[in-house]
């Protein structure tokens, strides 16, 4: 509850670091007031019957503390920003592909129009219905070399000259 309270009144949390904690070294401590150094000392001199009888106690002391780092808090804000900018450069490209494909699929929507039209004013006549029909038939039939050139030119002529004559009405 204690930690709730200090978010809501808004007092500094302290995060910790991300880098690792601080390195340990483990000594050797006599309970009985002698240092490991001096117990050594007594008994390479043999001044002492008791030295390094002692019980000696284990001890972990900080050997070196770590760099100032980036905390978790930091590290996590860090994130959230890449986040979101990785979250708008991809809103970005998916608007602009939106934007791409609606522009293609109308010019596909006029050009298919377009076809629409010139397919209906050909058809409208008879005899260029006829006379076409028979050039694709004689092109099935021989298999004659660039005859697709020449019914697509014929057809592009006729659009061509419905055109003018359409032209010249209004």
């Amino acid at each position: 509850k204690q930690w709730y309270q200090r978010r809501v009144r808004g007092d500094h949390i302290e995060s910790h670091s991300t880098a690792p904690g601080p390195d340990f070294i483990l000594t050797k401590f006599d309970l009985s007031g002698h240092s490991p150094l001096v117990e050594f000392y007594l008994r390479e001199q043999k001044l002492a019957r008791d030295a390094g009888t002692a019980k000696l106690l284990s001890r972990k002391e900080i050997h070196s503390y770590p760099s100032e780092g980036e905390t978790y808090r930091q590290l996590i804000t860090k994130s959230r920003r890449k986040v979101k900018a990785i979250t708008r450069e991809m809103n970005g490209y998916w608007n602009d592909c939106h934007r791409a494909h609606v522009k293609t699929m109308n010019e596909n929507l006029a050009e298919r129009l377009e076809f629409q039209q010139k397919s209906a004013k050909l058809l409208e006549n008879p005899t260029v219905v006829g006379k076409l029909a028979e050039m694709i038939v004689n092109d099935r039939l021989h298999n004659q070399s660039g005859a697709n050139i020449k019914i697509a030119s014929t057809i592009e002529s006729i659009i061509t000259k419905q055109d003018e004559a359409d032209d010249r009405a209004i």
